[in-house]
């Protein structure tokens, strides 16, 4: 019976080997693809479209309030001078939907080799590796790039900052996704301001 007491012990924080493999890489890729739309969300309101299903208009519904709420989060925490941010925002977005998409196509590829790895020959996996590789290599290349016109637009400080916020509204959004799935819905659209940001 100790023995036995013991062993659960030891393997108090071994929880996942009663998952399946299948379900951890789906769990872990639906909550990649929420973050991944949820901090591209262009920070720009679009009109709401004319003969929209009810699906449809929920969904861009929703999108809207992502929008407002990841707008007033930036410009509350970045605080910005009319000017700086009628340049900030154009360059912003810019990038935002340039590196979404190319996180987007990372996403892509590691879902197909996931799925396909077995059926894939030597040479085919050397490719995947090497395009998976190559995304990297060009959203590094896109955050010096912006880094350098952000400069030009931007104080220093206020460019730490921006990278600062943007894990910040990344680690909100998981916060109120778990809260969601515990049954405690904090939708985006509330205060951003009564929310503490968390350690950096």
């Amino acid at each position: 019976m100790k023995t036995q007491q013991k062993e659960n012990q030891n393997h108090g924080f071994n929880i996942i080997p009663h998952l399946s493999k299948c379900t951890m890489m789906k769990r872990v890729f639906y909550t990649v693809i929420f973050m991944m739309l949820a901090a591209a969300a262009p920070l720009t309101g679009q009109g709401q479209g004319i003969g929209m299903g009810k699906g449809q208009s929920q969904m861009q519904s929703d999108g809207e309030k992502l929008t407002a709420y990841k707008i007033a989060f930036f410009t509350q925490r970045l605080d910005l001078s009319p000017a700086e941010a009628e340049k900030f925002w154009p360059l912003y977005n810019d990038y935002s939907a340039r590196r979404n998409k190319v996180q987007a196509d990372r996403l892509s590829l590691m879902r197909y080799a996931t799925q396909n790895e077995a059926n894939m020959s030597a040479s085919e996996l050397s490719s995947t590796a090497d395009k998976l590789a190559q995304t990297f290599s060009d959203e590094a290349s896109m955050v010096v790039s912006f880094n350098n016109d952000l400069k030009k637009v931007l104080p220093p400080a206020k460019v730490i900052r921006l990278y600062q916020i943007e894990n910040q509204y990344k680690q909100q959004l998981l916060r109120e996704l778990n809260q969601r799935r515990q049954g405690q819905p904090q939708g985006p659209g509330g205060n951003p301001g009564k929310y503490q940001d968390p350690d950096l």
